[in-house]
């Protein structure tokens, strides 16, 4: 079971997606289909919307939005920040707080 306090969402974070009406978000590793041969780093991604299969997800509660963790994720030691970046005028969910390598 994942600790809340864990996962933190930041204050504009927040604000942003109580504003979109986006109480639903899921952090999970992308799938990724590739025809040649690659080594691929499994770097967690957000997106604001409930999983297709929400069965496959561990759910908590934070500030009334529910975030949906793969149950595949290993959760790291350190806090994991749910924050809001502005690219070009574009508002995109951040997640960061994994490690870019296996253990």
């Amino acid at each position: 079971m994942f600790d809340e306090n864990v996962i933190k969402i930041t204050e504009r974070a927040m604000k942003h997606l109580k504003k979109k009406g986006k109480l639903q978000i899921t952090i999970e590793i992308p799938e990724n289909r590739l025809s040649s041969e690659s080594v691929l780093v499994p770097i967690p991604e957000i997106i604001a919307k409930k999983p297709k299969a929400p069965e496959n997800y561990q759910i908590i509660n934070i500030g009334g939005i529910d975030v949906y963790i793969s149950r595949t994720l290993v959760l790291p030691k350190n806090d994991v920040v749910i924050d809001l970046d502005t690219f070009l005028g574009i508002k995109l969910l951040r997640v960061s707080g994994f490690k870019s390598n296996e253990g």
